[in-house]
């Protein structure tokens, strides 16, 4: 049998110890790498499972359905059920009925009031009298109360009554319209309507 030295086993022993750590070192490696294995098999199956998931969410999505919604909470809430489809041809029978509405309202048709203005004070109301007047109407405009009679739907007609007005003392009375309640010029009336001015006296 050989001899050793002191020193040869010391060396050896030393080695012995190297050897033993370097194998500890890859055994905590080599579970270190089977953790993060683990870990990214279970990340996969987690992902899988949400693919499925997502998969089938929008396959059913894509399914026709049929929810029945309880009569009584309909009630109870005050609802009611409407068809897509027949929600869709309703809006365009209202288009329909929009467009003929539109259609229908023509130059000669637009809304186009005539009047005859007969006076505008200030810091004076006809309350008192105007009640008895049907066809008398007081607006403020520019700071002032002004007073028409009439609410003709030609300028013919307001045109006529100008004409009487003036023959009873109504010197200063003119001829004034509004569209839509709101007041326009008598060039820009006759032009929505086509009607053609009429020389005043």
């Amino acid at each position: 049998m050989p001899y050793l030295k002191e020193e040869d086993l010391a060396n050896l022993y030393k080695e012995i110890d190297t050897a033993k750590s370097k194998i500890e070192t890859l055994s905590d490696t080599l579970e270190e790498e089977k953790e993060q294995i683990s870990i990214l098999k279970k990340h996969r199956m987690i992902i899988g499972i949400f693919a499925v998931l997502a998969t089938l969410l929008m396959i059913w999505s894509f399914l026709p359905k049929k929810e029945e919604v309880p009569e009584e909470y309909l009630i109870r809430n005050n609802l009611s059920l409407v068809n897509t489809d027949s929600l869709h041809s309703t809006q365009l029978e209202l288009d329909k009925l929009k467009s003929i509405e539109s259609s229908r309202v023509t130059i000669g048709e637009l809304p186009i009031v005539y009047s005859v203005q007969i006076g505008a004070y200030n810091n004076f109301s006809s309350d008192l009298f105007s009640q008895d007047f049907s066809h008398l109407t007081e607006f403020s405009q520019e700071g002032m109360n002004k007073f028409a009679l009439g609410n003709y739907k030609t300028y013919k007609e307001a045109v006529n009554l100008r004409t009487d007005l003036k023959k009873l003392g109504f010197k200063d009375c003119f001829i004034i319209a509004k569209s839509y309640g709101k007041p326009i010029s008598i060039k820009e009336a006759l032009d929505l309507s086509g009607e053609e001015w009429i020389r005043g006296e």
